[in-house]
């Protein structure tokens, strides 16, 4: 049925390599190498890597792992992982990703990063997730906070004031202090949703206005928050979503960040999404401009590029449909930027229209009006390509998301100091 969402999640961590096991394969050298991790003063067996290895990488391992040969494993080794093994004395680190550790404290479906040169094998223990701190209490209270705005899932309001009041660090650098939109579904995401951008007095003291000029010269009071509390007080009456423009209060005439939203066509292959996205990524690089991945939690995928504000709304529009225009103009089977729905047949329309004044797209962060509560969520450009939707997070997810956010995958993510070239 549609209403299940597949939710894949990868963690990453650092092990000692202990062995290796060779391969029967003709011209493959090495199967697998055997992890372990420092525990409780001793070095304890923590499973197999055989995936991740390329004639590159394999050839460099093993010319280090020759180096270090030993005749007796380092390590307590169950006797059917042992089998066949060749052991080494435990100096080299590998980087390895996974899906979780199983009963036995192995882990499952691992896959070889790199060799880490830059921790001592000595120093590697277990990772584990620091709780999230607590909440702060707020002065803003959630009425009906077991109304089911979200009946696939089970999803309450509650729940989803909990979600924004655990991801607020990691989301409001991003949302406080921008002009935003509001998706709000007051009774619930399966009922009438409606977008409300001007602020009727009707949310508080902690959620703010910004005057702002329309195009008939008239003059209309926007919304915008700057904490935990104004995003509360949002949800409160009933927002499931937050998009923002392109530009911060402080000068709603520049923008900060441009953003192509891949949107493609019922029906197509997420992964030509994902290509589509890596392509936009060197043809930006190719300009001289640096971009960031952000999965929708809807289909598709933002590309994201920051901005000095400097210049101002016309000409980042100009640019953005200058570019959008010249990729669907090179490649037209894969996409077009036309917003007709007629013209996306089989292929990804590459809205640049959210670069232009007035204009919003979906913060990260930010929870769906959506079956199974998906969230947007920044992604590097490496586990872009291991995703196999746009929705790989939950508002179940807040632990997970800010255990990511201070990860290395995601350091740096959003931030380049660059203009719009001259072109």
């Amino acid at each position: 049925t549609k209403s299940w969402l597949k939710i894949k999640c990868t963690r990453r961590q650092e092990f000692v390599i202990i062995g290796w096991l060779p391969s029967s394969a003709s011209g493959r050298g090495l199967k697998s190498l055997l992890l372990g991790v420092h525990e409780d003063g001793a070095l304890r067996y923590a499973g197999k890597v055989g995936t991740g290895f390329n004639a590159s990488n394999s050839a460099d391992l093993m010319d280090k792992l020759a180096r270090i040969e030993r005749k007796t494993p380092p390590a307590e080794v169950p006797k059917v992982a042992a089998r066949g093994a060749q052991w080494v004395t435990p100096k080299l680190v590998a980087e390895v990703a996974f899906a979780e550790f199983t009963a036995e404290n192995v882990v499952r479906h691992a896959s070889f990063i790199a060799l880490r040169d830059d921790k001592p094998a000595a120093e590697i223990v277990p990772e584990r997730a620091a709780p999230p701190p607590p909440a702060p209490q707020s002065d803003v209270k959630i009425t009906n906070p077991d109304r089911v705005i979200f009946p696939d899932s089970k999803i309450t309001k509650g729940d989803l004031a909990d979600y924004y009041a655990a991801v607020a660090p990691i989301m409001l650098p991003w949302l406080a202090h921008r002009p935003i939109s509001l998706v709000r579904c007051p009774q619930g995401r399966a009922k009438q949703c409606f977008f409300q951008k001007h602020d009727a007095g009707s949310f508080g003291s902690h959620v703010h206005q910004v005057d702002i000029r329309e195009k008939d010269g008239s003059t209309e009071p926007y919304l915008w928050v700057d904490d935990a509390d104004g995003v509360r007080a949002c949800v409160q009456m009933g927002t499931i979503e937050f998009h923002g423009w392109g530009s911060r209060v402080e000068d709603v005439e520049k923008p900060d960040r441009l953003v192509f939203d891949l949107d493609p066509d019922e029906g197509l292959d997420f992964a030509k999404v994902k290509t589509a996205a890596a392509d936009l990524k060197q043809h930006l690089a190719d300009m001289g401009l640096t971009s960031f991945a952000m999965l929708t939690g809807g289909k598709g995928v933002h590309v994201v590029v920051p901005l000095t504000p400097q210049a101002e709304w016309p000409a980042a529009k100009s640019f953005a449909d200058r570019f959008a225009r010249a990729l669907a103009q090179a490649e037209p089977d894969r996409f077009t930027a036309n917003l007709k729905k007629a013209d996306r047949k089989g292929r990804i329309f590459i809205d640049y229209l959210r670069n232009q004044r007035g204009s919003t797209a979906v913060m990260p962060y930010v929870a769906r009006a959506r079956p199974g509560a998906p969230v947007s969520a920044p992604v590097s450009w490496s586990e872009l390509r291991d995703a196999d939707s746009a929705q790989l997070f939950s508002v179940r997810d807040a632990a997970l998301l800010l255990e990511r956010a201070t990860g290395r995958a995601l350091a740096g993510w959003g931030q380049a100091d660059q203009v719009l070239p001259d072109i």
